[in-house]
């Protein structure tokens, strides 16, 4: 599982690294291609809220601080009729209430590697590889804000994907894809992940512990039909609004429910270093709560361009 994490890493990262300027005519555009602009951001953003005695009596609520860090590139490169793309958006954020412990309020790594080729001008074949995960240890708390047992870390649980099949793109800043034959792999690859958060299922009168759908020392392997659709775009001056939906269900070795996967990030630059931004991520996936996950997150800090 590492060295696969370690390899789309490297593919992502090359593409960064290795960057070029556009070149200077149509013929060295077909014979090297080019890379378009470069985006990258690395950005730090803080929020903060505090109560004296009297508003906590009267109306409540509770101090609290939180600090987040987030990195995202993104990497297009052109040859002739292809063009690779790879997306990394990493995030993380730990808040602190009073009288609680401190507790990880946004923590996700998405990596996502794919080659398109034009069958015309809006449509496009593709084959694509996908990471989603997160960085650091997650517990689960009482009412009080203790922290009890270990939940989530890295790669507990992991989830890559793999998939071709057909997308659409009528403008640059949105697509939808259709991905007929997507395998998908889930990880835990951590005991104590496991035990805290395993499940007995019963299946053909056998009972069996699964956390996230998978059995201890084991990956859990599905194929599906997978749907994305994305927006990135500039909505208004110093605007932008970027959203990912991902669905997928699987069709084997059994049938299961949909999986929904939601990402809606929007960003107000104040001025060039001073931004404003929430931050909306909703999870639907059967195998660990039948129930709508979701996470929201508001707040100022500041942002660089490198």
């Amino acid at each position: 599982m590492k060295k696969v994490f370690l390899t789309i890493c490297y593919l992502s990262f090359a593409a960064f690294t290795f960057a070029q300027e556009a070149p200077k005519n149509l013929e060295d555009s077909l014979r090297v291609g080019w890379w378009d602009p470069r985006s990258t951001q690395f950005g730090i953003n803080f929020s903060q809220s505090s109560f004296n005695d009297a508003w906590a009596e009267t109306q409540g609520g509770v101090g609290n601080i939180g600090v987040g860090i987030y990195f995202n590139n993104k990497a297009v490169y052109h040859k002739k009729k292809g063009v690779f793309t790879s997306d990394i958006q990493l995030q993380y954020g730990t808040q602190k209430f009073k009288g609680q412990d401190a507790r990880k309020s946004l923590d996700r790594i998405f990596i996502d590697n794919k080659y398109a080729s034009k069958l015309s001008p809006t449509v496009n074949w593709f084959a694509g590889i996908n990471f989603l995960s997160q960085f650091a240890s997650g517990f689960a708390y009482d009412a009080k804000g203790v922290k009890g047992k270990k939940i989530s870390t890295l790669f507990a649980p992991a989830f890559l994907s793999e998939g071709v099949g057909l997308e659409w793109k009528p403008k640059k800043y949105f697509v939808v894809q259709l991905g007929g034959a997507t395998l998908r792999q889930t990880f835990v690859s951590n005991d104590e992940v496991f035990t805290n958060t395993a499940k007995d299922v019963t299946e053909d009168g056998k009972v069996i512990k699964r956390s996230y759908g998978t059995e201890k020392g084991k990956v859990l392997n599905e194929m599906g039909f997978q749907v994305v659709a994305a927006f990135d775009k500039d909505i208004a001056k110093n605007v932008n609004l970027k959203w990912r939906y991902q669905g997928f269900v699987a069709y084997a070795p059994k049938t299961k429910p949909m999986d929904h996967n939601v990402m809606l990030i929007t960003t107000a630059k104040v001025n060039k270093y001073l931004n404003i931004n929430l931050t909306l991520l909703g999870v639907y996936d059967a195998d660990i709560v039948k129930k709508f996950q979701i996470s929201e997150g508001f707040a100022a800090g500041f942002v660089f361009n490198l």
